[in-house]
Parts: C-alpha cells; structure tokens; sequence
C-alpha cells in the first residue's frame, strides 16, 4: 500500500494536501520565500510576504512558534522555500513544511492566486 507522500517525507505537502486545508479553513500561516517584488506581482491567496533574505531579521515578529507554517517559492527547481524551511526550524519553529511545487504548481492546477 502506498503512503502518502506527506508521510513519506515529513516537512512537505503537496498542492492538493494544502488546498484541502485551505477549503476546510485550517490554521496555517502559508508563506511566499520569493522576493518582495514577485509576492506583489502574483502569490497564492492568503498568502504573507518573507523573502528568505529577510527570514533572520523577520521571522520571530511575523510568524508564531506554534503554527503551522507551509512555505512555497516558485517551481519544484526554486530552493529558496527547503532554505526557509530550514532557516525557520533552527530557529525553534517546529511545525513547518514546504510545499515544493510553488506557485506554478498551484497554478497549473487552476487554484486561486492574488495580486497586491
């Protein structure tokens, strides 16, 4: 019997995992790792701005210890998400994953995203 791929690797879940969080209203804290710039032209909707050049200086203010915390970037080859994710657990964060495919998986799958 296969597993999901969640439990397969712990610390990533994949697009249709968290759309079915996000329909159901779960808590999470879903965050963009792109930059700045790429977050206000197009992100998935809900989502918060943390550029992975801005996670040491940020992330204690913006985010909570005890959240669920889904970081995304741009495609399954961006790495700037697995860095975040990484950078946010050595900080204490615990429940963190990535969502790997990033806003053009999201996208391809005709899923809701948002301008600022």
């Amino acid at each position: 019997m296969l597993r999901k791929i969640s439990e397969r690797w712990p610390g990533k879940i994949r697009r249709e995992d968290l759309k079915k969080k996000m329909d159901r209203g779960d808590s999470l804290t879903l965050v963009d790792a792109r930059s700045a710039e790429s977050y206000l032209e197009e992100h998935i909707k809900g989502a918060i701005s943390l550029p992975l050049s801005e996670v040491d200086e940020k992330a204690e203010q913006t985010l909570s210890k005890t959240d669920e915390i889904i970081v995304y970037c741009s495609s399954f080859s961006c790495t700037a998400s697995a860095n975040e994710v990484s950078k946010l657990r050595k900080m204490g964060f615990k429940n963190v994953k990535r969502y790997a495919g990033g806003i053009r998986d999201w996208k391809e799958a005709g899923y809701p995203t948002e301008q600022t």
